[in-house]
């Protein structure tokens, strides 16, 4: 396994040398396509709910932001727009919203998690689900597993625990994210995290650890992506972070983490397009090979805004860029991450 000091990935990122930045993407572009190839996955994104029992400090989905114009969609709604996916040529898709642990809600996601897995399996395949809602307890993320999703984000947003009480309230607890992570990993999902680039107080050694904890903790899908502030809450008034180039740095932390982790799957996030024209290309190059097509009604798409100024790219659009960049478009295929299975095989044998 490949490893970088502190100090190294620092001087990295912090480096005003194009030659260094040029190395990188060449690095993380040769890891790309010797362990993933030019293939890109889809995971359409549907944003079912903005109803969020959470305050975090940087979140446009925050509970105390009075601002938005809350929804929830029906179970038909989000049946038929998975449906529409699959018949669109994706075979995965993401349910995301704002975070409601009531059982009566882990209910609802469950139903609507088995009766896609249902329908879809009908058609000839059954679409991969990942889901995106949160900490929940052990037994409201098996209830989700058992239903049918097998892949899950939970994004830390920093590894540094200090930082991470600074941009969340008391009641959110760095430990108890850990403790989430290390339960959808022993219940057998495939687990993905990430963290947000240019926060206030933020530093280069702060990102440097930040990639020392993915490696740590094994994880199988990453989605990083650039902090961009949000107007309605608290944080935007913070003054802005130490780090110069949000985008660059971003950049380069997508191709550090390729050549750190050759197999797991990385996502160009919606937020990196949003910031730069060539976001998504740019992305791509620097070791990414999933994007996430937002889905979600547009009459909602504005009430899901968890940063300003977000971006939605139209699917056919998408699929010219990815090739504009010299990667494929992949459909019909779930693209999971190989790096779950070699996990899943080394515990096993073990």
């Amino acid at each position: 396994m490949i490893s970088f000091s502190i100090t190294q990935i620092v001087d990295y990122l912090k480096s005003e040398d194009p030659a260094v930045h040029d190395f990188l993407l060449e690095k993380a572009d040769h890891c790309r396509r010797e362990n993933r190839g030019r293939a890109v996955y889809f995971r359409g994104l549907i944003e079912y709910s903005n109803i969020c029992s959470q305050n975090c400090f940087y979140c446009g989905l925050r509970r105390d932001n009075r601002l938005i114009r809350r929804y929830h969609l029906e179970r038909n709604e989000i049946i038929n727009l998975a449906m529409q996916a699959c018949n669109d040529g994706y075979h995965s898709i993401c349910l995301q919203s704002g975070q409601v642990s009531s059982n009566q809600e882990i209910d609802f996601v469950a139903d609507v998690v088995a009766a896609i897995k249902k329908l879809s399996s009908s058609k000839g395949q059954a679409l991969g689900i990942t889901l995106s809602l949160g900490e929940l307890s052990y037994e409201q993320y098996r209830q989700l597993w058992d239903a049918g999703a097998h892949r899950y984000l939970l994004r830390i947003e920093t590894s540094n625990p200090v930082l991470f009480q600074k941009i969340h309230p008391p009641e959110q607890r760095f430990n108890r994210r850990l403790e989430c992570l290390q339960t959808l990993r022993e219940i057998g999902y495939q687990v993905g995290t990430g963290v947000m680039i240019g926060l206030p107080d933020q530093s280069y050694e702060d990102l440097a650890r930040d990639l020392q904890f993915f490696q740590e903790k094994d994880i199988d899908m990453l989605g990083m992506g650039p902090y961009i502030p949000h107007p309605d809450t608290p944080l935007a008034s913070e003054k802005a972070g130490i780090i110069q180039d949000v985008f660059v740095t971003t950049i380069r932390m997508l191709a550090l983490a390729r050549i750190l982790m050759p197999d797991i799957n990385m996502v160009a996030s919606t937020a990196l397009q949003s910031i730069h024209p060539d976001g998504l290309g740019m992305g791509l190059k620097a070791g990414a090979n999933i994007v996430m097509p937002i889905l979600t009604p547009e009459q909602n798409r504005r009430d899901y805004m968890l940063y300003a100024n977000k971006k939605h790219s139209a699917f056919e659009s998408l699929q010219q860029d990815i090739k504009a960049a010299g990667y494929e478009p992949t459909l019909w295929q779930w693209g999971d991450s190989p790096h779950y299975f070699k996990r899943r095989r080394h515990s096993y044998e073990h």
